[in-house]
């Protein structure tokens, strides 16, 4: 659902996660997810939350595509829920190149945007430097068999219910390739009017049922690492181990550690079941527990 350059070409593959694209018409599908979950920590703050419900609405005729992804989300104050367009974009292919213009997700970042194409129930980055989604124009090609360039050209910022930045035109350019052998690199920039450009880069090596993932997120002031292993050990379940450095505006010496522990499990093709357990980075060794509900159609 999502349109990053993807390196990892057994990305959850282990969870035998699908999903079903229903055809409405000859060249109209609809495909989507609810993400359902319980989380607890230490500090007593248990809560059962609907966290997204999703429909994405698909079209294709011949060299023409469009995409309408519709989303309904626990709003930031977690008091209620809103429904938003999520992503809205038309593409066009051409001589192996693929033109799309609208609101786009990023193409930065080693994680998906959202619970389908996660490890874990939580995102690696508490307060995220990665960009969002924005109004522009992308270009992507399929260099060769094994590397594709992106180039995107975006009013950051400008997306429906984001406004607050509209204005600031920023480029974003993406590359990835398969190195062979099991190995994967992507290397990823963003420019901003402001000078606080960032660079992004992660490297991906699978073998059998182990994947091994290191990524580096570096901005004008905070730089970021994330450190993840997932092991298959059965055809519908797999383990996650994950460390996130963040530094996230603070000063050095008070920077987040954090370890997240988390198990997947596939209850049918499109039923997924994830726990998780994390500390929170700080020094009083608080932890946080979530359970996560994945039904995707």
């Amino acid at each position: 659902m999502k349109n990053k350059i993807a390196i990892a070409s057994a990305f959850l593959a282990a969870s035998s996660f699908s999903f079903a694209e229903i055809a409405l018409t000859e060249g109209l599908s609809v495909e989507g997810f609810v993400d359902t979950s319980y989380t607890d920590s230490s500090a007593g703050d248990a809560s059962f939350d609907l966290n997204e419900v999703e429909i994405s609405f698909l079209f294709e005729s011949g060299a023409v595509s469009a995409q309408i992804d519709t989303q309904y989300t626990l709003n930031d104050n977690e008091d209620g829920y809103d429904g938003e367009l999520d992503q809205a974009f038309i593409s066009y292919d051409a001589y192996g190149v693929t033109v799309s213009a609208g609101g786009m997700d990023s193409q930065l970042g080693f994680e998906a945007f959202e619970a389908p194409g996660l490890y874990t129930n939580s995102l690696a980055y508490g307060a995220s430097q990665l960009p969002g989604t924005d109004i522009g124009v992308k270009v992507t090609k399929q260099l060769d068999e094994v590397s594709s360039l992106g180039v995107a050209l975006v009013d950051e910022g400008s997306f429906i219910g984001d406004e607050s930045a509209a204005g600031d035109t920023v480029v974003e350019v993406a590359y990835g390739r398969d190195l062979g052998n099991g190995f994967g690199a992507f290397v990823g920039y963003r420019s901003d009017v402001a000078g606080d450009d960032l660079i992004n880069a992660y490297v991906t090596y699978e073998t059998g049922a182990l994947l091994l993932a290191a990524e580096i997120v570096d901005g004008e002031e905070d730089t970021d690492l994330q450190l993840l292993a997932n092991y298959a050990y059965a055809d519908n379940a797999s383990v996650t181990v994950r460390y996130t450095k963040e530094e996230n505006g603070l000063a050095a010496d008070d920077d987040l550690d954090i370890i997240t522990v988390a198990h997947n499990l596939a209850l049918a093709d499109n039923l997924r079941l994830t726990t998780e357990l994390s500390d929170n980075g700080q020094d009083d060794d608080e932890y946080e527990f979530g359970v996560s509900l994945l039904f995707t159609f």
